[in-house]
């Protein structure tokens, strides 16, 4: 039997017939603590002129699509409909579908397929059936064979061998089974199979385990203990990192996993840790080429963009001779840095110059105050362009016997092929790193002893990098060594093997793999077609993709299980997405990009309302909601939460809204982040942002403009328990009449000079492709200084280096209303207004209604004078009921009641 065979079927959309009754074995439900539950239906009855029917037991052959003989595919009645050449029948088309798991390769939906306004192609779940649409591969309880002898051997020694399983997934056809399809170093690329099992995704295995801590260490995760080099790190004794720290995690436990993982990937068998590198958000995937037992070192395949350690350790400041501890020079040696990485272009370095802020403690007097994040200087990591009279002398073995101590520093290894900068490839100016900028003192026998290192870790390739830390987390992914939790599974590119500890017995289990890059249904160029009520599983790639396509409603859906995204839409407008649970994708939740136009402001005028997504970012770290090059479109009532960065990411966009929604516990895996987070671009203007709930979100900021981002209206939200209520970079940013209760502190941050952030950087550069000085773009900028009164013009001001475009000017923190948030934190340069903002010391004086259930009306007045319809306002925030959304959790049932 072939595995690969798959049956056309099913997919689509909205409406119902009042006179029909149907059975509802049962409908599209919700992950709602580890529970499933019913919360979403296909919609009320639309009236149109014709339906058709598909049922599992159907057959395109003989069926003509009615009641009583229905189609067995949606191919076949999406077929039917392309019959009728566009003469659509008054009222439009409605698609009924009867409960059942509809298999099919990719289900699109083109031009051909469209109807009218008034004679929408509406495909439709009978109503209170799940009907589940997927594009996976089933998998047979035969197809599953006892361990091998060789994996026998790998398998963790806390686990029975007999309790695990292999599939021969070459054998079986799949494709995506070689390699992440990142290659050896990524951060967003994934692409290689999934495993669902009744419907749940099974965890890839990894160490630690998620609900495991290691010597105290944040569950999921080690550390690091100090950088051997430029792509290695120290896992036990040996490096010198600034925490001191230099417990051996990896074999902590006694299974001897250093050297089991040794062992494994001289056999072939690729091994792939996760690391926070060099900086708190996104972290780098990076197959490792060496384990040194005897120095305690694993070294990866590539260089981490930037180099290894943290950005905020101090710089090793001669790599040429790195040692097994790496020595620093206490001298600065240079003060201009490099440019910054691509990572950390969105997340720009603070100003922490002594005493460069002013502080207001509880509306008090302003006090000069530094920040606590200080950076150290990147000028020693700079690399630049090769010679090879600089090649020739870095080739030379360095050898400091005048100090005690012989070093043979190794040449540059060839095999390195990173993606994104391979430092190894480079050379830097002897000026920067010659023996001469080396102090007598830095090799002395006090700081290396012939004691300490009889015999020293040679480093594996010569490239800057920082001592790191200790704090630079990491863990081991998909390893059959480390598959040691019922559930989880792992895919080995040697072997073309998929290895499972299944919970239960297989012949109970109903086993798909994800192994389609192609979208479960899409809609290429297709208008006025709606899809509601189904669930959408087993892509390895999307859910739902939209490309060019104009009013489609995508409502009452179900998207989960996903190797990518739920729902993407490109080049979109006047599409609703309303109603839709999105739970347990590899990527994003809600993706759209390039709707509406940016260089003639024409606005998509498309809607993103009412929708729950949560668990999204599980293999690669995206957003529940992420807008990219989109102007006009409006985010409404969605509630999004546990998610492992910002919960909204919008860059490069124009005349968002973001009204309604509510946001707690992001930021559960990486650092630096918002709940609603933009940056980099000072055209970006007309986004507004209000009405909005963010709480329990200890690791994040709330709303967060990072560097150079300009012209965000934050008015009227609600931030509780989050790290810095507001932060506020860039230009033209207003925060007025907020509520900001049990945080640290709101901020206007100052991050650029005239030389990253002036009016020759990037940023004036994008400005100016929007051609601001001829319309639309010149009576835009009118609008708004009449809209939100800036007090300087639109746009000639911030593209003049007299006006400073480097400072913050034009950004205003006025009338917000502080609780339990002590500080207000301005810089000292640039036009930024601070005034009339109030505080209340204690959450207990606000009077909230009941704070223990997040309820956070109240009857004081003071907190009214600077938001008076909070009452009103408050309850409306949120999931709401309407025709799709037969229930709304509660903030118990979400988890929105505590950080997680």
């Amino acid at each position: 039997m072939n595995k690969l065979k798959t049956f056309l079927s099913l997919t689509t959309i909205v409406a119902l017939s009042s006179t029909l009754a149907f059975p509802a074995p049962y409908a599209a439900a919700d992950q709602v603590n580890n529970r499933e539950v019913v919360t979403l239906d296909s919609g009320p009855t639309v009236k149109t002129g014709l339906n058709l029917y598909v049922d599992p037991s159907g057959s395109d052959s003989s069926g003509d699509g009615s009641k009583d003989k229905p189609y067995a595919t949606l191919t076949q009645a999406r077929d039917s409909i392309r019959a009728l050449s566009g003469k659509l029948p008054t009222g439009g088309v409605t698609v009924w579908v009867k409960a059942g798991e509809y298999e099919m390769s990719n289900f699109e939906l083109t031009a051909q397929d469209s109807g009218t306004a008034d004679k929408p192609i509406i495909y439709r779940t009978y109503p209170g059936e799940q009907v589940t649409l997927t594009n996976g591969v089933h998998i047979s309880p035969s197809d599953w064979e006892p361990l091998s002898k060789d994996a026998v051997a790998r398998v963790h020694p806390d686990v029975y061998a007999d309790d695990l399983y292999q599939l021969d997934v070459q054998k079986l056809g799949l494709k995506h089974i070689n390699h992440f399809s990142g290659g050896t170093s990524f951060t967003e690329q994934w692409g290689i199979i999934d495993l669902i099992a009744d419907g749940v995704r099974q965890p890839i295995s990894q160490w630690p385990n998620p609900g495991e801590s290691v010597d105290k260490h944040r569950k999921g995760w080690t550390t690091a203990n100090g950088s051997a080099d430029a792509k290695s790190f120290y896992y036990g004794e040996g490096g010198i990192p600034e925490n001191e720290n230099t417990t051996n995690t990896l074999d902590l436990d006694g299974t001897k996993r250093a050297e089991r993982w040794q062992q494994s990937l001289e056999d072939g068998h690729p091994l792939y840790l996760k690391g926070f590198w060099r900086t708190v958000w996104s972290p780098i995937t990076s197959s490792v080429q060496e384990i040194d037992t005897k120095h305690h070192v694993i070294t990866l395949k590539d260089i981490p963009d930037g180099g290894m350690g943290s950005k905020w350790s101090k710089a090793v400041e001669d790599y040429r001779s790195s040692l097994s501890a790496p020595v620093v020079s206490q001298e600065t040696a240079a003060t201009e840095t490099t440019a910054a990485s691509e990572d950390d272009s969105l997340h720009d370095d603070t100003d922490t110059s002594s005493k460069s802020y002013l502080v207001y403690k509880d509306g008090g007097a302003a006090q000069s105050m530094s920040l606590k994040e200080e950076q150290s200087d990147d000028s020693l990591l700079e690399t630049k362009t090769s010679s090879p009279e600089q090649d020739a002398e870095d080739a030379e073995p360095i050898k400091l016997t005048d100090q005690g101590v012989d070093v043979s520093s190794a040449t540059y290894d060839d095999s390195s092929s990173s993606p994104v900068r391979d430092l190894s490839e480079t050379s830097v100016t002897s000026d920067a790193y010659s023996s001469s900028s080396v102090q007598d003192d830095v090799y002395d026998n006090a700081s290396v002893s012939d004691d300490t290192y009889d015999t020293p870790y040679v480093a594996k390739v010569r490239a800057p990098y920082r001592i790191g830390s200790g704090t630079e987390e990491w863990q081991a992914l998909n390893y059959l060594d480390e598959i040691d939790l019922p559930g989880e599974w792992a895919l080995d590119f040697k072997d073309k093997k998929l290895y499972y500890y299944p919970k239960g017995s297989l012949d109970d289990l109903n086993i798909i793999i994800a192994d389609n890059e192609n979208p479960v249904v899409a809609f290429n160029g297709a208008s006025y077609v709606q899809l509601n009520g189904f669930t959408f599983e087993g892509s390895m790639g999307n859910g739902i993709e939209l490309n060019q396509a104009d009013h489609i409603t995508l409502a009452g859906n179900t998207l989960r299980n996903l190797g990518n995204g739920g729902i993407l839409d490109v080049g979109g407008k006047n599409n609703l997405f309303q109603s839709n649970d999105i739970y347990e994708t590899g990527g994003f939740g809600i993706s759209i990009n390039k709707s509406g136009d940016r260089k003639t402001l024409t606005p998509a005028n498309s809607r993103v309302t009412n929708n729950h997504i949560h668990h999204v970012g599980e293999l690669t770290h995206l957003e529940p909601i992420l807008v990219r090059e989109s102007v006009g479109i409006t985010f409404d009532h969605n509630l999004l939460h546990d998610v492992p960065k910002d919960a909204v990411r919008y860059v490069y966009s124009n005349n968002l809204t973001f009204e309604y929604n509510e946001v707690h516990n992001t930021s559960l895996i990486e650092g630096d982040t918002g709940a609603f987070y933009t940056a980099q671009d000072w055209a970006s203007y007309g986004n507004v942002l209000r009405y909005n709930f963010i709480h329990h979100n200890k690791r994040s900021n709330g709303f967060y403009s990072d560097g150079a981002d300009s012209g965000d209206n934050y008015k009227y939200n609600i931030v509780q328990g989050s790290t810095k209520g507001i932060l506020l970079n860039g230009h033209d940013n207003i925060a007025s009449n907020n509520l900001v209760v049990d945080s640290n502190m709101i901020q206007v941050d100052q991050r650029g000079d005239s030389k990253s952030h002036g009016v020759n950087s990037i940023f004036a550069d994008q400005l100016r492709e929007m051609n601001p000085d001829s319309n639309p773009w010149a009576n835009y900028g009118k609008v708004l200084q009449d809209t939100y009164g800036y007090d300087h013009t639109l746009w000639d001001s911030i593209l003049d280096p007299e006006w400073h475009p480097e400072y913050p000017n034009g950004t205003r923190m006025t009338d917000n209303m502080l609780v339990n948030t002590p500080d207000v934190v301005i810089p000292k340069v640039g036009d930024v207004k601070v005034d009339g903002n109030d505080s209340i010391s204690s959450v207990a004086d606000a009077q909230f209604y009941d704070y223990s259930k997040m309820d956070l009306r109240t009857d004081n007045a003071k907190v009214l004078a600077k938001f008076p319809d909070l009452n009103e306002v408050f309850p409306k925030i949120g999931l709401l009921k309407d025709d799709y959304r037969t229930r709304v959790i509660t903030r118990a049932e979400s988890g929105g009641l505590s950080n997680h």
